[in-house]
């Protein structure tokens, strides 16, 4: 099984970026015969051919190219690690980290980073992606709050759910689209959309409106992320289903026109957590600042 030295990587780093065993020794300030053991080994641990010997110089050899875009990495890595290790020194401040959806809107999201600053002495690390692939990492313990419009339940954890936000759904396109606006929504009919994927519960409620009115419609464009879908509609590839706050700045702006709200349709924005995961102080004053 192959293994790495870190000392050999960097011995192989620098005959790459030096040419030849020669150079690399005087970079490295280490003897050639134990600078080309050292080589040789790690080609031998590797089972790879990293060089071709042509004259005093070292040609690398596509394996070694391969290895080479590895070893930058790592070297980035250690620099990175070196330069930020008073950082870790600074045990007085915790981190919490923040999963939230690529949906919800940044707003939102603001406002959801600004409660959990609320406690002190801490800073927040933001990872998003996908509601389902957040919801796991809450769950196996690797973030500590998780942020989307949805509120899942997981037997045998005891959650804790806070409603940050509750808005109207309304229907907004270009421009080109204003004209919809007279008789609502059956104008819809037959009209071309561009909506979040199935994962987010504002495009099944959607779907079961459209459905209930007899409407047929098309869904040209799928995305999650809410800044893409205003951003495509704008540029009139369709109309796009928003919370109000979302589509407020946009629709001041005259960048997007308000066609019609949806009744009885609202999206929701939760934060989450599991109970005890985080200081029972922190979730009380994170809680307080949201408003529960």
């Amino acid at each position: 099984m192959a293994w790495i030295n870190l000392h050999h990587l960097k011995y192989f780093l620098i005959i790459a970026e030096e040419g030849s065993i020669s150079g690399a020794s005087k970079k490295l300030l280490v003897g050639q015969p134990a600078l080309s053991a050292q080589l040789k080994q790690f080609e031998e641990n590797l089972n790879l051919k990293l060089f071709e010997r042509v004259g005093k110089k070292m040609v690398i050899t596509s394996e070694g190219e391969y290895v080479l875009k590895y070893a930058r990495a790592i070297k980035q890595l250690e620099d990175e690690l070196v330069s930020n290790l008073g950082h870790a020194k600074d045990a007085g401040v915790k981190e919490i980290s923040l999963g939230a959806q690529e949906s919800v809107p940044k707003s939102i999201m603001a406002f959801a980073i600004s409660a959990v600053m609320s406690v002190p002495s801490v800073k927040v690390k933001v990872i998003e992606g996908t509601g389902e692939e957040l919801f796991e990492l809450l769950l196996s313990g690797k973030i500590d709050l998780f942020l989307g419009n949805f509120k899942p339940l997981e037997e045998g954890k005891e959650m804790i759910y806070s409603l940050i936000s509750k808005e109207k759904v309304s229907v907004c396109g270009a421009k080109e689209f204003v004209g919809l606006k007279r008789n609502f929504p059956s104008s819809l009919g037959g009209g071309k959309f561009v909506l979040p994927g199935f994962q987010n519960p504002i495009r099944h409620d959607f779907e079961k409106f459209m459905l209930e009115q007899g409407l047929h419609f098309d869904v040209t464009i799928e995305a999650q992320d809410t800044a893409l879908l205003k951003e495509l509609a704008v540029r009139g590839q369709g109309l796009v289903i928003l919370g109000d706050e979302s589509a407020s700045s946009w629709i001041k702006s005259g960048r997007l026109f308000k066609i019609g709200t949806i009744p009885k349709l609202s999206e929701e924005y939760w934060l989450g957590m599991v109970k005890k995961k985080i200081d029972t102080d922190h979730q009380k004053k994170i809680l307080k600042a949201i408003g529960n």
